[in-house]
């Protein structure tokens, strides 16, 4: 079986680093980008499998970087977590309707909860 390619899109360094270490390397290929927009570029090289997508981030968030995930992949688009601090049910309904496939607050969830999300998201 080969690893599952996962795009970490998140400007918390912090954040990024415990997913990398907590996801096993032989199961996952974790990339990140810092921001939408280096998101969107990296994806022209790294096709994944899984995003992890913050909110709130510079230069290009989470719901900006959704909007053209959908515009340029269409209802192909790959499967995206929503892993943010920003409970607020406009972002929560937002991203829904941009066909998230859960939301996780990050303040309210476990690293264990982030890596069941994501075993679940690739099953």
């Amino acid at each position: 079986m080969s690893a599952k390619n996962i795009l970490v899109i998140d400007d918390d360094k912090n954040f990024v680093a415990i997913v990398r270490e907590s996801l096993d390397p032989a199961l996952y290929n974790v990339q990140a980008a810092g921001d939408g927009e280096t998101g969107l570029e990296l994806m022209k090289t790294f096709v994944p499998n899984l995003i992890l997508l913050d909110i709130q981030m510079p230069r290009m968030g989470g719901i900006e970087f959704l909007t053209q995930l959908k515009k340029t992949y269409g209802d192909k688009a790959v499967p995206v977590i929503i892993t943010t601090n920003d409970s607020s049910l406009e972002t929560i309904s937002e991203s829904v309707q941009l066909g998230v496939r859960s939301y996780i607050v990050k303040s309210n969830e476990s690293l264990e909860g982030i890596k069941k999300a994501v075993e679940l998201a690739l099953e």
